[in-house]
């Protein structure tokens, strides 16, 4: 029987609520990122920039 080092580290519930907050900071970032360069492309199309 093999060892899975992945559920080791899930058996704590602590390692699993720093990934999920970890997941939720990632996506905060690239939601973020993403809109600010969406607003900086339309101002160069307009021509603001």
């Amino acid at each position: 029987m093999k060892r899975d080092p992945i559920q080791q580290y899930f058996k704590d519930p602590d390692n699993k609520a720093k990934l999920f907050v970890g997941s939720t900071i990632a996506m905060i970032v690239s939601t973020a990122l993403l809109t600010i360069g969406t607003i900086f492309f339309i101002l160069m199309l307009v021509g603001i920039i």
